[in-house]
């Protein structure tokens, strides 16, 4: 019965959004999120950190400061824009919210047409969820990203929001044959590859080798899918551009080892590019390079607290 009460809320809540002016949403995203860049002491200490870690003296430390303070702001302003927006996104009106240009569409277009289905990449990078949403109306094909369940009360709301335009989501569970699956049928499947993963492989991102998940690699070698990088950061005005980037095709030699390594390399290299223009889009808060490569003796414990006050 909580989790009900719980889940009608959230519902109620998530009606209401739609309705507040995009001025008012992130009015408030800049003013709450800047608090918790203040008030949220190791979250923001987490993104000195990570900062610090991938740009060193290369920006200075009020530069740095600024960006993760505004990291905060417009990861609170993304999602209740992607909260507010994807329950309005038509096949008529999704080009008002999100801007594609049409060499941009090209690229995804000719990417479907290889006929081996799409894998894509999504970072915690701008509005990743609205971009996903609004590819339902661009004439490419049934678009599904794979995700961890979230809470009981929570995850039918967030299951919602994500297929209510045609599209489905792949829980980890099984995720790797339900993904062929989906890829044989032409469909696109998004996999997250910027967050720390602990069984994952060491891959350098920002100079820095990173514990990351090797799956959508494995999954483009296996089917030949191409991997398709994307974006989608907002203007400023309400509206978001979504970029399409060139195709990454997986690595195939005889040393399968070496070729997920490789093609892992590639996505991260393209996604370390699209972070560095525009960094304060990216969620700096969370540690990303916690889990440390077995070489690296004694290992660097780049989190823990005497760290933390550095």
């Amino acid at each position: 019965m909580a989790d009900r009460v719980r889940t009608a809320l959230l519902r109620a809540a998530l009606w209401g959004l739609r309705y507040i002016p995009w001025r008012v949403r992130w009015g408030f995203s800049r003013l709450v999120g800047g608090v918790i860049a203040r008030r949220h002491a190791r979250r923001r200490q987490a993104a000195q950190i990570n900062l610090e870690l991938a740009f060193g003296d290369t920006l200075s430390t009020r530069e740095k400061e600024r960006i993760a303070t505004l990291s905060f702001q417009n990861f609170l302003g993304c999602v209740l824009d992607l909260l507010a927006v994807i329950p309005r996104l038509t096949a008529d009106n999704w080009h008002r919210y999100v801007k594609v240009s049409e060499n941009d569409l090209a690229i995804a277009r000719e990417a479907v047409a290889e006929g081996k289905g799409v894998l894509f990449i999504f970072a915690h990078y701008g509005n990743w969820e609205l971009m996903g949403a609004a590819m339902a109306f661009m004439g490419l094909s049934q678009v599904n990203g794979v995700a961890k369940r979230q809470s009981s009360w929570a995850n039918p709301v967030l299951e919602e929001l994500r297929t209510r335009n045609g599209n489905g989501v792949i829980y980890k569970e099984g995720a790797a044959r339900k993904t062929l699956y989906a890829l044989k049928k032409g469909e696109m499947v998004g996999f997250a590859i910027d967050q720390n993963y602990s069984q994952g492989i060491f891959v350098p991102f920002f100079g820095l080798e990173a514990a990351t998940a090797d799956a959508m690699a494995g999954l483009a070698r296996a089917s030949g899918a191409p991997i398709l990088p994307f974006s989608c950061l907002p203007n400023g005005d309400g509206t978001y551009t979504g970029r399409f980037f060139p195709v990454i095709h997986a690595r195939h030699t005889d040393d399968k080892e070496a070729d997920i390594m490789g093609t892992t390399r590639d996505c991260l290299a393209v996604l370390e590019d699209m972070i560095r223009e525009r960094p304060e889009y990216w969620l700096w808060s969370h540690k990303r390079w916690k889990t440390r490569p077995p070489h690296e003796q004694p290992a660097r414990k780049l989190y823990e607290p005497a760290a933390l006050r550095r």
